[in-house]
């Protein structure tokens, strides 16, 4: 997972390097801090200054899987980003996204033959969503932060678990850089 990460990002470095767009390579030190590294990318579409693509891909550590009691292994996500206030990108925003989420569940299980629950391990959950969100972004010079939040509908899921919901949150805090 770490590889295909790295492979991402530098290919979106690559394509944002010939384009000749100003770009915006963002991350969570936060989540870094406790072993979920992440990494996004943020550019303005051409013609459309206030009109954004955004691509973020991002694995959680095995530590971090263990303490939590936690199944995600990464994921990654595409969008588009239209803010509302500014006719450049800061300020308010509204999101529209894409989400693929890679995750194995243990759970337990009754086992009607038996009589008894048993553990069930390493059940593939993965699922893909699509969603909208609402943020805000302040811009110091070259330095950014923004957050949002929304909501996810969940579209596929090959395995669905009984306990799961159709639908997902979605949320962060990113600090970035502008090129």
């Amino acid at each position: 997972m770490k590889k295909s990460i790295l492979s991402f990002a530098l290919a979106l470095l690559t394509t944002a390097t010939f384009a000749q767009e100003q770009f915006e390579l963002k991350a969570n030190p936060i989540g870094w801090a406790f072993g979920a590294t992440n990494l996004s990318f943020e550019t303005s579409l051409p013609d459309l200054d206030n009109v954004t693509f955004n691509a973020s891909a991002w694995h959680y550590s095995k530590r971090l899987k263990e303490t939590l009691d936690y199944g995600r292994n990464g994921g990654a996500s595409i969008g588009f980003r239209r803010y509302v206030m500014s006719r450049e990108d800061e300020g308010m925003f509204l999101g529209a996204a894409a989400r693929y989420i890679s995750q194995k569940e243990s759970y337990y299980d009754y086992n009607y033959n038996t009589g008894t629950y048993e553990v069930v391990n390493g059940v593939n959950t993965s699922y893909a969503s699509m969603g909208a969100t609402l943020g805000y972004k302040f811009v110091f010079d070259r330095l950014t932060v923004d957050s949002f939040v929304g909501v996810g509908r969940i579209l596929y899921q090959p395995n669905q678990p009984n306990w799961g919901l159709p639908a997902e949150f979605m949320g962060g805090i990113n600090f970035g850089y502008r090129f």
